[in-house]
């Protein structure tokens, strides 16, 4: 019951931890096919370099996104009125796919198709992409439906020993709370001195939190088995809110969109010790959302502290033993 308890706000904010540690590019040019191929579902033409263009200058990816699903092409090709009393309902499906990267919940999709009937489907896209879970997954500069990709703009290229170091946009070695994309209370959990900044061991890669922070806690875990840690109530699932890494990895390991991860889903049943069977979405790295061990197995693979575990790092000598619930 201790453990439930000391975790569970932890556990709540992780995603945003999780998230915002992800791989970051200056490649603009790539966000943009990931946006044409996920969002219009089509690869990018010649022209779709001005979008390029627009990232280079300052447009977030947030913005890029908003201007794509608001486009005609968007509304033509995903909302057709011939479709009656329904044709506002799969436009609003299709605004979570493209957004969002999952299947609505049937309250929000009640609640976004009355908006799309009174207000139009561009307050729905423009409510979506203002929304926390929005925010928590992909924040100003994310990429739906990339599995993770980040963009960091051009001025130059993150810090790789550093966490976090794609939020470093002026590239000062410390992460301003302006700067962090993730959730306020995610912010607290890593400003172990309590300043206001991320800096100094706080944003070094490997560094161990104080013993006597919250974000400690996770590192005094047995290396053993992920899902039991991560089932904080015990009840032999890994629900949303006990869930630490990306939404998008929670869909992909959820095969039967029910809401909640079972070990089976998740390949705790077995010793998956092959970089390619963790490698769930096929991006050629491991991310903690996709690790089947401890967060603290987790760093100690991830030796330059960018958030991800190359093939290079991969060390299956390394890999904790197995335990059974």
């Amino acid at each position: 019951m201790l453990r439930s308890a000391v975790f569970a706000a932890v556990i709540a904010a992780m995603p945003a931890i999780s998230s915002a540690q992800q791989p970051c590019t200056t490649d603009a040019r790539q966000v943009v096919n990931e946006l044409y191929r996920h969002i219009l579902e089509r690869s990018a033409d010649a022209s779709s370099q001005g979008w390029a263009d627009k990232l280079k200058g300052g447009t977030t990816v947030r913005e890029l996104a908003n201007a794509l699903v608001d486009s005609p092409e968007h509304m033509q090709r995903f909302y057709n009125p011939n479709d009656g009393a329904g044709a506002n309902e799969r436009a609003v499906v299709n605004l979570y796919r493209h957004l969002l990267g999952r299947q609505p919940d049937a309250g929000g999709l009640r609640s976004y198709t009355a908006m799309a009937q009174t207000t139009g489907l561009d307050a729905v896209a423009h409510s979506i992409l203002a929304s926390d879970e929005y925010t928590r997954t992909f924040g100003d500069w994310g990429v739906p439906g990339s599995g993770g990709l980040v963009y960091c703009g051009t001025s130059g290229v993150a810090n790789t020993e550093m966490r976090f170091a794609n939020l470093d946009t002026n590239h000062d070695n410390v992460i301003a709370r302006r700067e962090w994309r993730g959730s306020p209370t995610a912010f607290r959990i890593n400003d172990w001195n309590n300043d206001g900044v991320l800096s100094g061991d706080e944003v070094r890669a490997g560094a161990t939190p104080p013993a006597d922070s919250v974000a400690a806690r996770d590192y005094s875990m047995p290396t053993s088995d992920r899902f039991s840690y991560l089932d904080v109530n015990g009840n032999g699932f890994v629900d949303r809110n006990e869930w630490d890494g990306s939404l998008d990895r929670f869909y992909r390991l959820d095969r039967n969109s029910d809401g909640r991860i079972t070990r089976a889903e998740m390949g705790s049943g077995s010793n998956p010790a092959s970089f390619t069977s963790m490698d769930i979405n096929g991006d050629g790295h491991i991310a903690l959302g996709e690790w089947p061990y401890s967060h603290r197995s987790f760093d100690q693979q991830d030796v330059n502290g960018d958030g991800v575990i190359t093939p290079r790092e991969f060390n299956v000598t390394a890999l904790p033993a197995r335990t059974e619930r």
